[in-house]
Order: C-alpha cells, then structure tokens, then sequence
C-alpha cells in the first residue's frame, strides 16, 4: 500500500497549491482514505504486539515514536522558515508562545479549531491531532469491547456524522475533523482487518450508505455546498475499493520505500510551497511547478525518511520485540496454569 500512501499524500499537497478536481479538494478526499488505512493498520498492530490491556502503554509509546521524530523535525524548519527567513503564512498571524508550543505536541492540534485561532504552523497537522485522537482510544476499543459493541460504536459515531451532514451540527467539525463524527471511519477500516462475514456487510451498507448520501448531496444544494461532505463522501468510497483491492497483494521494496516517502511529503510539502512562492515567485501553480513542487518534497522526504525517520524504525522494532516477548511469556504462564 506504499503507492497508494505516498499518492494519498502529493493530493493533499497538490490541494494546498489551490488545485480542485470537478470541484472536489482532492486533499481532504485523501484524508478520509488515510482514515481507513489508519484502522486497517492499527488493527493489525494491535492483534500483533499490543493485545493485552497491560500493553497499551506500550502502544501508546510505539505511535509516539512513529509520529514525532519527522513531525518534530520538520515543525523545526517550518519555525525557521516563518520567523527567520519571513515566509508569509496566513497560519501564524495570530501565533503566540503558548499556541506556538501547542502545536508541537501534535494532540491540540486536533482541536485547533477551540484554541489556535487559525494559529498551526504546519496546517495540514490538524489531521495528525486527528489520529493521535484515534490512537489514544482504538486499544480501549479493541481489547474491552465486542465486534458488536464496536458496531454499534460505529453507528453512534455514524448518527453524529449524518447530523453533521443534515447541516444540524458544525459539519466541518464533526463531520471531518473531530473523532466522534469520523470514528466509523477509522472503524471501516478495523473492518478489513476482521472480514469476517459481519465485517464484510458492515463495508458494503457503510459504502451503499455513502453512495446515496453523495447523491442526495448532488440534488440537495445546501447539503452539497457545507464543508467537505462531497469530499468526504467521495473518500470513503474510494478508500473502501482501493483497500478492497490491495489487501489481496503483497507488496514489492519499491512499493515499501514509496511508503516511506509518505510522511515526509504530508509534513513537508507546505515548507516547500512557502520557499517556492516567496524564491521563485510561484503564485500559481502550474504542471512545471507542480512537478518542483511533489520532486523536492520527495526529495526532502527522503533525506527526512533516512536520517530521522530510519533510526526512529529501529527504536520501533526494539519496542515491537519486547511487547511480542512479553506475549510469549504471557502465553507460557497461561498454559503452565492450564
């Protein structure tokens, strides 16, 4: 799925430069397929290393060490580029100390909207608060609570998104940005980890459901035209086909390193915007600048990937050894009782 991710990734780049695709933001459309990877991973994850309740601390570790070391990195540079070389960023107009800090604990961010001000020095890491949100509460969710309980949690968050749709609540907020409005996302995903029987008719209502939802979008112009519900829509039922079809293959070392590449490109691509438009004067964005623009921040990503982010892998898998021998010690004493 490293294509798949790092594709997911030039489309919220290619959003930031003001590109649209028959009206739909294909950035936020990525998101919502990076949702779904994000349950389907995490499941795995979980059902791998961190099965027991005993573990989540561990987990919560494991996902500290996966997200901070390049969001850290590149939160350095951006701070750099906003108040030393004096790139112009609509972002920090209203940045003090205090939100300035915020932002470098990922989790405020998801929450912006109550505190920043519009204050986020990388602002596509709204989305990583998102997730860090996510990672907090799928161990709980996991190892406590039944397939059926997760389904009805699925629903509940469902009913709140659909509200958000109907325009009853903010619908930017609830219906894109803040966990109880995308939990059935993240959960879709967790879904095709499962793909048992109930899974799989849980994957095809929640695609039927998002089908007709755009299409009474698309005859009912107040729906159509409040924040994102195209795009969201639109992203679950391309997420939903497109990890329907890859978790079939196994994936080649090419595919493995353009996944690497992926977190690098989401963190840095708006740095490379600023330098852009401020040294080479890109206003708009055209095909040439466009190819600038996704070639130097794989480019950046892969410096990123091989001198903060590899070194980090190995502390991941140090970590990911010690919780698989706890399991096996914890498997040997049950069976010794036994």
């Amino acid at each position: 799925m490293g294509l798949f991710r790092l594709l997911l990734a030039a489309l919220v780049a290619l959003s930031h430069t003001g590109l649209s695709v028959y009206g739909f933001n294909p950035g936020v459309v990525a998101v919502i397929s990076f949702f779904l990877l994000s349950g389907f991973v995490m499941s795995m994850l979980i059902e791998k290393y961190y099965k027991q309740p005993s573990a989540i601390p561990t987990f919560y570790l494991d996902r500290a060490v996966r997200l901070f070391p390049q969001f850290l990195f590149y939160m350095a540079i951006a701070s750099v580029c906003i108040y030393f070389l004096n790139v112009e960023s609509p972002f920090t107009a209203k940045m003090t100390i205090t939100k300035w800090t915020l932002n470098f604990f990922i989790l405020p961010q998801g929450f912006y909207m109550y505190w920043a001000d519009g204050a986020l020095v990388i602002p596509q890491t709204w989305s990583l608060g998102l997730e860090f949100t996510f990672y907090l509460v799928i161990p709980l969710i996991l190892i406590y609570l039944s397939a059926r309980q997760i389904y009805l949690l699925a629903a509940a968050s469902f009913l709140i998104f659909l509200t958000a749709y109907f325009g009853k609540i903010n619908t930017d907020e609830f219906g894109y940005r803040l966990l109880p409005g995308t939990l059935f996302m993240f959960l879709i995903g967790w879904s095709f980890f499962k793909n048992d029987r109930e899974s799989k008719i849980f994957r095809f209502l929640s695609f039927t459901v998002a089908g007709i939802l755009l299409v009474f979008a698309y005859l009912n112009e107040g729906i159509l035209q409040r924040s994102y519900n195209k795009e969201v829509l639109l992203g679950l039922l391309i997420g939903i086909l497109a990890i329907s079809y890859m978790k079939h293959f196994s994936f080649s070392s090419i595919d493995e390193f353009l996944g690497n590449l992926s977190y690098g490109v989401f963190l840095n691509h708006f740095i490379v915007i600023w330098i852009m438009q401020k040294y080479y004067f890109a206003t708009q964005f055209h095909l040439d600048s466009i190819a600038i623009l996704l070639l130097s921040s794989c480019a950046l990503a892969f410096i990123s990937y091989f001198y903060i982010e590899r070194p980090a892998l190995k502390w991941r898998h140090s970590i990911r050894t010690a919780a698989a021998h706890s399991k096996i010690v914890r498997s040997e004493r049950a069976a010794s009782v036994v």
